[in-house]
């Protein structure tokens, strides 16, 4: 695809955006991370609507995870959707989330990885774990999740002869981040190094999470075995959309202008999505590691297309395998097991 230009920006933010992709969900279980605003609790909503038995919203905070859920069976009139608990910020609660998963459900057909925030200006915040905010939420622990959870979603597609998917939500920013100096990549862990500096451009840092996204969905898909049942993974761009996404971040006042005259509401944004889940199930594997982008799979940045964006894809990998078994040891089995060895 190359570039992502100025008029292609403009062009999917003020084109057409079809309306949300339905299917029957009937009997399947569906789990949105950070779906108590923006973007997860529209694609939480309209996967109620679609007849599944669990829309499972997990959210930060049990209070306003409630009232989200409270708020789409109010709006929807249905009683389908509940509230799970989970703190990306804390690599001990992102295990708990999956083993509490593993043990109430019987099945997972939908995994949505929406959580992630921008960084509230140039100065490093630690998490609990050590790590910079936005690496640790948007990319390391959302992957760990994604793991975790493939037993779980593996299962449901061996049993219920079905196609499972995780959707990862990424962006077209992806095609913005600059790339890192020598200092960086010559480190042993790449995430890490990023994590660790003092300070960094935190719209960047954005912009960087997004791409890593996209390279551990590369990664995880080419590891999957497609010579028995298995699941899709795929990256998505909501688009520039209304959220709370950057409601405590330091942004240039040009920027804000132009999210306030081009974004889309966060339900537009959310038909996204949706359409990651559950459309081309006629040519499924044709969605299989890809990128896409209003309602369509698109080509990702050069970059990530690049011998050097593989050896980055490589080098995420095992550098999020090699946390997650420090998280849970269960990463080291479930990699041997239903992994390939790449």
């Amino acid at each position: 695809m190359g570039k992502y230009t100025t008029p292609m920006f403009l062009a999917d933010q003020l084109g057409y955006h079809a309306a949300a992709y339905q299917k029957d969900l009937s009997g399947q279980t569906v789990v949105v991370v950070g779906a108590n605003v923006g973007l997860g609790y529209e694609a939480a909503k309209h996967f109620s609507t679609m007849g599944a038995a669990r829309v499972i919203m997990a959210c930060r905070s049990k209070e306003r995870g409630a009232e989200a859920v409270e708020r789409v069976q109010k709006e929807t009139g249905l009683k389908n959707t509940e509230l799970m608990l989970v703190d990306l910020a804390d690599f001990a609660s992102t295990a708990k989330v999956a083993a509490d998963l593993e043990a109430k459900v019987d099945r997972l057909d939908l995994l949505v990885l929406n959580a992630g925030l921008v960084s509230n200006g140039p100065k490093r915040q630690a998490t609990v774990d050590g790590w910079e905010q936005a690496i640790q939420v948007n990319v390391v622990a959302s992957s760990i999740l994604a793991l975790l959870l493939l037993p779980l979603m593996i299962k449901t597609s061996r049993e219920r002869h079905t196609i499972p998917r995780t959707v990862i939500v990424a962006s077209a920013v992806h095609f913005w981040a600059a790339r890192w100096e020598k200092e960086i990549t010559e480190q042993p862990g790449l995430l890490k190094a990023l994590s660790d500096l003092e300070t960094f451009n935190p719209i960047n840092r954005y912009w960087e999470t997004k791409l890593f996204n996209i390279l551990f969905t590369r990664a995880l898909n080419e590891r999957l075995r497609a010579t028995h049942p298995t699941i899709i993974v795929n990256a998505v761009n909501p688009g520039l959309c209304t959220t709370n996404l950057t409601r405590n971040a330091d942004i240039p006042w040009d920027m804000r202008v132009r999210q306030a005259v081009l974004s889309v509401s966060a339900e537009v944004g959310s038909r996204e999505l949706v359409w990651a889940a559950l459309a081309g199930s006629e040519q499924a594997g044709s969605l299989r590691g890809q990128y896409i982008s209003r309602n369509a799979v698109v080509e990702p940045s050069d970059f990530v297309l690049s011998e050097e964006g593989r050896v980055a894809q490589d080098r995420i990998w095992r550098e999020i395998v090699a946390v997650g078994e420090k998280v849970d040891p269960k990463i080291g089995q479930i990699v041997k097991e239903y992994l390939l060895d790449v």
